[in-house]
């Protein structure tokens, strides 16, 4: 009996690597921008590889920013309820009325999305994982 419980503590999933997490943060945000329809986007932070964090660990990053014409300043609030709705994101922090910028967090993927338009025409899409042991 002791032998199956002390065999049972330590099975539990370990959940994704650094590499597969910077994955899953890369096509959320690529599809996400293809799925609200925008332009003239450009790839600011390529992700891709290991930044050193905590003991032993690692996180990866990636970040897209897109230019639009008019005054969108429903974009944001389209662009969480996307998340939210299509990979199960919650809202963690919504900076309103200072800003229209959302950070939504999936824990299961160990990975976080920042929204953010810093002036009216500009929207940024940022990402990184959590710190994951190596």
């Amino acid at each position: 009996m002791l032998l199956a419980l002390v065999a049972g503590c330590g099975g539990g999933d370990p959940g994704p690597t650094a590499a597969q997490a910077g994955e899953t943060l890369k096509t959320h945000i690529t599809e996400l921008i293809g799925e609200t329809g925008l332009k003239d986007v450009q790839v600011t932070d390529p992700g891709g590889k290991d930044v050193s964090c905590g003991e032993e660990g690692a996180k990866r990053t990636y970040a897209v920013k897109s230019t639009f014409r008019g005054e969108d300043t429903g974009l944001i609030g389209e662009m969480a309820g996307a998340l939210t709705l299509n990979w199960g994101y919650k809202v963690d922090k919504v900076f309103t009325p200072e800003s229209y910028k959302t950070i939504l967090k999936l824990a299961s993927a160990r990975t976080t999305v920042t929204l953010d338009m810093p002036v009216m025409g500009d929207v940024v899409v940022s990402g990184e994982t959590s710190c994951i042991p190596a």
